[in-house]
């Protein structure tokens, strides 16, 4: 695939990435927005090494700390919530780059 081919698929298919592209950044954004709150969940837990490994590294931290620990529920719905979106957005994606 050269850039020349991804800009003229991405110039005639604009109607359909756009909203690809809004909803790969909304789930971004619950992914790193997780990422933040079970950081923050963490420092507030004196859990100091989890705390300062999710603010050094973001979700690939804050992930399984938030599997791990019950009180850190609304991280970990955040952040599965936006990994869901993102996987979606990706495979839509790449289903109407194999149709066209």
């Amino acid at each position: 695939m050269t850039e020349k081919a991804f800009v003229e698929f991405y110039l005639s298919q604009q109607l359909f990435l756009m909203p690809l592209i809004i909803l790969f950044s909304a789930g971004l954004t619950m992914l790193l927005f997780g990422s933040m709150v079970a950081a923050l969940t963490a420092l507030g837990n004196r859990n100091w090494f989890w705390g300062i490994a999710i603010l050094l590294s973001g979700w690939v931290a804050g992930l399984p700390y938030s599997l791990l620990h019950k009180h850190a529920d609304y991280a970990k719905s955040l952040m599965l919530k936006g990994m869901a979106v993102i996987g979606v957005s990706l495979v839509a994606a790449c289903v109407l780059w194999l149709l066209v």
